[in-house]
């Protein structure tokens, strides 16, 4: 536990040293602006700095909190080498490795862009949705149901709450005549299965709250923009169906994507490792 503190805290302004010391030293019109030990910051990298934490500041505050941010990095650094030179020593061997993977990763995302085959014919998109059929199959529910919308000024007149229960064998007739002569829309097929989906399309609930309609209560009535919904559902079963590939066409595009640029992330790995190899070899004492 006391080799982990010291190197989460030191993770960060290590890389961030490292990487923003890199970046500064491109800039061949650089110049020091302060300095701690052998420490020196440098006007690209005051710059960089500013443009990475602190983008939205005013400039002179934002270079004052920049150069206190760089200062207190430095100290803390100066503060391990005097007196914890061993642990500083093995939290740079680990840190090196945190920068290699994060530049590695880096330099991945380059050559996927540079390389990525973003071209994807209709043809690969209907071999994977029927290679992958099973993704798309899901449990819907079918329902024997009868649904009325009535404008209120109208529903509070007709007494519809009366019949739509269906309580008695001459109220079905009665909501037929008050579907066909009173109702915005409606869906009165008693002995037709519909699915559930296509019956609610106009209902305003959650989902969680059409879950419980169907599954406990089975009847209800709503109020919305000043309509008066009806529900009851008189039966219900669930039917697996499989999502078009029309709806699926834009998510079947994107795993392909991402297939491939798996693929090439992979394959970076291997030609960067060879290509640094060869570029910079080792040269031994």
């Amino acid at each position: 536990m006391n080799n982990l503190l010291p190197y989460r805290s030191l993770k960060v302004a290590f890389l961030g040293s490292l990487f923003l010391f890199f970046t500064s030293c491109t800039n061949g019109n650089d110049y020091p602006i302060c300095k701690i030990g052998n420490s020196v910051l440098t006007i690209s990298e005051l710059n960089k700095r500013i443009e990475l934490y602190y983008p939205n500041l005013e400039e002179n505050e934002a270079q004052k909190l920049a150069i206190e941010q760089w200062a207190n990095q430095q100290r803390i650094l100066l503060e391990m080498e005097d007196n914890m030179p061993k642990e500083l020593m093995e939290q740079k061997v680990k840190l090196d490795e945190d920068l290699l993977q994060l530049n590695l990763y880096t330099l991945e995302n380059k050559y996927i862009s540079e390389n990525l085959d973003t071209v994807i014919s209709e043809k690969a998109i209907q071999n994977y949705y029927d290679q992958h059929r099973d993704n798309y199959k899901r449990e819907s529910y079918i329902v024997r149901a009868l649904y009325m919308k009535i404008p209120d000024t109208i529903a509070k007149i007709i007494n519809a709450d009366k019949y739509y229960l269906l309580k008695d064998t001459k109220d079905f007739n009665e909501i037929n005549k008050i579907g066909n002569l009173y109702a915005t829309s409606f869906y009165l097929e008693q002995n037709r299965w519909i699915y559930f989906e296509d019956l609610m399309r106009e209902i305003p609930i959650s989902t969680s709250q059409k879950e419980d309609l169907i599954r406990n209560q089975r009847h209800a009535i709503f109020f919305e923009n000043g309509e008066t919904h009806y529900v009851n559902i008189l039966d219900y079963k669930t039917k697996s169906i499989t999502s078009p590939l029309q709806v699926e066409r834009a998510k079947i595009k994107q795993h392909i994507l991402t297939i491939r640029s798996n693929q090439l992330r992979e394959e970076a790995k291997v030609i960067i490792l060879n290509n640094v190899r060869k570029k910079y070899p080792i040269d031994f004492y």
